[in-house]
């Protein structure tokens, strides 16, 4: 079997780092799968000399750009069993060029975010022709069957990388930050921006006297981070370190609690199973398909969405707790412990027989 991952985007972040990942452990696997996508940021430094991956696509902005992408996906979709797109985009290329081709290949695809599953003229055109639908969380099947009511359907796991595992260098990343080796320390990771919800951790922090915030992420919200910080008194205790991709689990190993105030583009909520990997509980805002990784009184905690007072008031009891942190940091790594690349290349191998391939 031959299977094409075709993802339009150029950042190696949300639907684009999880189609990456399924197309590895499908390659780990020995399918012969390959990635396209577009060029021109990150996403073509990592994969650059990769014979797999292919950098045609690209943002249409003249019928010469458009005429290009269509011969390109059409030449290499024409040799794959399977193609499998990520975004409303690719998949709308894909049902295009399929529709010419000769042999024409099971068409599959994933669901990243919600607002992907509306039921207007647009997507139940996409989803008439799709043979499976692979979806980041439970929550959204009902949705989907609805959608593409003929279609395989599979909820595709997380591949976490080994890496995301307890470490023994927790006293010194918080040397290296500037946090007390004994302090309580509640963190969150995510790009910086109105719509994640840091402004909600540092409000809480505010309300909770001796607890230590760590930011970790990048991007245009950190100006107004930082001076929020400053204004609730709490500058001396949040640390924004930047983002780092390599070793983020040394600071997942430095917290004792994970904030996850806001999902981002892709709604498999990676960095709540990052955390858990890493033997960190966490307290997340309540949000559809957060369940499947956060049991409630067992591996972390939920909170209503944009309470910041709730969140106060988790952060102060579980500050108080060493025990109920330890002990669900145990259970969390238990519940994400199943999330491997072989159990995504076996969802995603059986979710193509489902289709047909």
């Amino acid at each position: 079997m031959r299977v094409l991952h075709l993802v339009a985007a150029d950042r190696w972040t949300g639907a684009a780092a999880t189609a990456l990942q399924a197309v590895e452990a499908l390659r780990q696997a020995g399918v012969d799968a390959h990635f396209a996508f577009r060029p021109g940021r990150n996403l073509e430094t990592r994969l650059a000399g990769l014979p797999w991956a292919h950098p045609i696509l690209e943002k249409e902005r003249s019928w010469a750009s458009l005429r290009r992408v269509l011969f390109s996906v059409r030449s290499l979709m024409a040799e794959f069993h399977v193609v499998h797109t990520h975004l409303p985009h690719d998949h709308l290329l894909a049902w295009w060029i399929r529709r010419s081709l000769p042999q024409r290949p099971v068409l599959v695809r994933s669901v990243h975010h919600p607002s992907h599953l509306r039921p207007d003229p647009y997507h139940r055109l996409l989803f008439a022709a799709v043979a499976g639908v692979g979806l980041s969380h439970s929550e959204m099947e009902e949705k989907a069957r609805r959608l593409a009511p003929k279609a395989a359907i599979r909820v595709l796991p997380l591949a976490l990388e080994p890496r995301f595992a307890p470490r023994p260098d927790r006293a010194q990343v918080r040397a290296e930050l500037g946090i007390p080796p004994e302090a309580f320390v509640a963190g969150t990771v995510g790009k910086l921006d109105p719509s994640r919800g840091q402004d909600l951790l540092l409000l809480a922090l505010g309300a909770v006297p001796n607890v230590w915030g760590l930011v970790v992420g990048k991007g245009p919200f950190l100006p107004r981070l930082e001076k929020l910080a400053k204004k609730l008194g709490i500058a001396q205790r949040v640390v924004f370190p930047g983002y780092h991709e390599e070793g983020l689990e040394r600071f997942f190993n430095a917290m004792d609690v994970f904030v996850f105030p806001e999902p981002g583009s892709d709604w498999a909520h990676r960095a709540v199973a990052e955390a858990a990997a890493c033997g960190v509980p966490s307290l997340a805002v309540d949000v559809p398909g957060i369940r499947d990784l956060v049991v409630p009184g067992i591996t972390g905690e939920l909170w209503p969405r944009g309470d910041a007072a709730a969140l106060a008031t988790l952060l102060a009891q579980w500050q108080q707790n060493p025990e109920l942190r330890q002990k669900a940091g145990e259970k969390a790594r238990e519940r994400v412990s199943g999330l491997t690349p072989q159990a995504l290349s076996q969802e995603l191998l059986t979710l193509y027989r489902e289709a047909g391939a």
